[in-house]
């Protein structure tokens, strides 16, 4: 097992070169799709169109293999009415349509575009991706605008930006040779563009949470040399370099944390970054790792203090072997060969799967901060002099929602997202919160919570449904790791809780005495199931439902006594 581990992560950089090049040719990318397809992960794309999708489908394989997927490809008939004919189920809807083939104004298209798009969200429950339109145009440009702009307040609908691959491409896009060949007008060079798009962005994005911070080796990676040897001024940091630190830079404004793993003496680096050679990067720095002890060692450290699973950090080094050790070490983390030529390794990191996102959520913003706080938050504690000293000296805030629609994409992150205070591990759909936002047997609430050290936005969200008995049962209940470890969690939960129950018994006119809560184990769960162990009073098995009588204004009794200030409402709306 450890082996074939770290043959996995020999092949990835063996074969990425050819994957993140600057111009991919298909005989080169079929002979990686053979090699890397062993244990894939399959799902269903469910095309609808009006011109050919198989130039790009039959490329999709290598990209999507280097994201550990394969997938099978239905393809409905040529339809310029979007009749959605298929039938049976699919992972992914993808609407794929030649707009010139319509003689319809900009907002009678746009119009019956979006109605075929809700046709199709009433008939499926998978995410739907539809592709803009990708003519360089002023008319095309407002279309693209209005549809993304429109399509933001549709569940679970995602808009391909086709026209900025175009407007990279220019003249290269179209090759009118293909119209004779196979009815399209799309060039090998877009096909093969798009494709890679979908395989290692747009589809994984969807398929997939994000991941959570990437970490750099520093000697041949984030500059030419090695520092120790060259010294400060031997170290080369050229426009390539500067380029690279600006595209790492540019993931932590993101909201994905940036960390440093090196072999080095600590005051050397910092002196490098002193010299302000690195750029923006320098502040963007979320923690680091940087000793002579090995790096397996230090990135246990860094995945400690982030709060996160190794699957969630992508590691980029120059040293093969120090790839294949960190693979056998820290099973789950993603991998990325830092080359010689930094232009290819920024390259790769436009294109790596899980970095791409479809929209960085406000509280993104917020995690760096809120993890530098740690550190005044711990020094607190140890002055304190009891618990209660600690809680009304950090001021606690909580703002308890339920039913934060405009928040619902946040809401499903957080299912998604979070592994340690995750009760259920039910990975929610962006459908299953609409669903719960708006029946009225159902609720969903949102946790937010800020100190005097930081904002940590909204960092909780709980997933309820009054059951056949009347009895409320708790779905998922997930809480974000930064918001671990100051004590609050009863406090958070039952005031969560008790928001659920009264709009849910104002809504069936129905007196919920009991609460359900459903749980499962996984990996890294432990902190959510010993919570409900301790809660219930109830010994738990590896998954199962305990049930607790539950008065609410008893429960929010013991709430009040403790020094922290809980408002009703979102921040925003107070």
């Amino acid at each position: 097992m450890l082996n074939a581990i770290v043959d996995e992560a020999l092949a990835k950089a063996e074969f990425q070169r050819t994957i993140f090049s600057e111009r991919p040719r298909r005989a080169d990318l079929l002979r990686i799709a053979a090699a890397m397809s062993v244990n894939a992960k399959a799902f269903r794309l469910r095309v609808h169109r009006n011109h050919p999708f198989e130039f790009i489908a039959s490329a999709l394989p290598p990209f999507l293999s280097y994201s550990g997927r394969r997938v099978e490809c239905v393809l409905g008939d040529y339809d310029d009415s979007l009749t959605l004919a298929i039938d049976g189920d699919a992972d992914i809807e993808l609407i794929w349509l030649d707009f010139d083939r319509y003689k319809l104004d900009t907002n009678e298209l746009l119009n019956w575009l979006l109605g075929r798009i809700a046709a199709l969200r009433a008939k499926s429950r998978a995410p739907i991706l539809v592709a803009a339109s990708s003519k360089q145009d002023t008319a095309a440009s407002d279309f693209n605008r209005q549809l993304r702009m429109r399509s933001t307040n549709m569940t679970s609908v995602r808009v391909l930006p086709l026209d900025e691959i175009a407007a990279s491409l220019g003249d290269d896009y179209h090759d009118a040779r293909m119209t004779q060949v196979g009815a399209t007008r799309l060039s090998e060079r877009a096909n093969i563009e798009i494709a890679r798009h979908m395989g290692l962005c747009w589809l994984p994005a969807v398929l997939a949470p994000r991941l959570k911070a990437v970490v750099f080796d520093l000697d041949n990676t984030l500059w030419k040399g090695v520092l120790g040897e060259d010294g400060i001024e031997g170290i080369i940091i050229d426009e390539k370099f500067k380029a690279l630190h600006a595209k790492a830079a540019s993931l932590a404004d993101s909201g994905l944390f940036i960390g440093l793993l090196s072999r080095n003496e600590p005051t050397d680096v910092d002196a490098v970054f002193a010299t302000g050679r690195v750029g923006d990067l320098a502040g963007k720095i979320s923690t680091r790792s940087i000793s002579w002890n090995s790096k397996a060692e230090g990135m246990k450290r860094i995945a400690d203090t982030l709060r996160i699973g190794y699957d969630a950090i992508l590691y980029v080094d120059d040293n093969p072997g120090e790839l294949a050790a960190i693979a056998a070490a820290c099973p789950g983390i993603h991998l990325l060969f830092a080359s010689p030529d930094p232009a290819e390794t920024t390259r790769a990191l436009d294109f790596y799967p899980g970095l791409f996102t479809w929209g960085s959520d406000s509280t993104d913003a917020l995690r760096a901060n809120d993890l530098a706080a740690n550190d005044a938050r711990d020094a607190l504690r140890a002055e304190a002099g009891s618990d209660r000293d600690y809680l009304e000296s950090l001021k606690l805030d909580l703002h308890i929602a339920a039913n934060p629609h405009k928040h619902r994409t946040r809401l499903q992150q957080l299912s998604q997202k979070t592994n340690q205070f995750n009760l259920a591990l039910r990975r929610l759909s962006e459908i299953y919160v609409d669903e719960a936002l708006n029946d009225p047997r159902q609720a969903a609430v949102g946790i937010w919570l800020n100190d005097r050290f930081s904002d940590s936005g909204l960092i909780g969200a709980l997933f309820v449904r009054l059951d056949e008995d009347n009895r409320l049962r708790v779905e998922e209940l997930c809480v974000s790791c930064r918001a671990l470890g100051r004590g609050i969690e009863d406090a958070m939960i039952i005031a969560a809780l008790n928001a659920a129950i009264g709009i849910v018994e104002q809504a069936t006119n129905t007196r919920i005495l009991e609460i359900g809560f459903a749980y499962d184990s996984g990996p890294r769960n432990e902190p959510a199931r010993s919570w409900l162990q301790k809660f219930s009073g109830q010994r738990l098995g590896e998954r199962g439902f305990a049930i607790l009588p539950w008065n609410k204004e008893e429960r929010a009794a013991t709430v009040r006594k403790l020094p922290i200030h809980i408002k009703e409402g979102t921040p925003d709306a107070i």
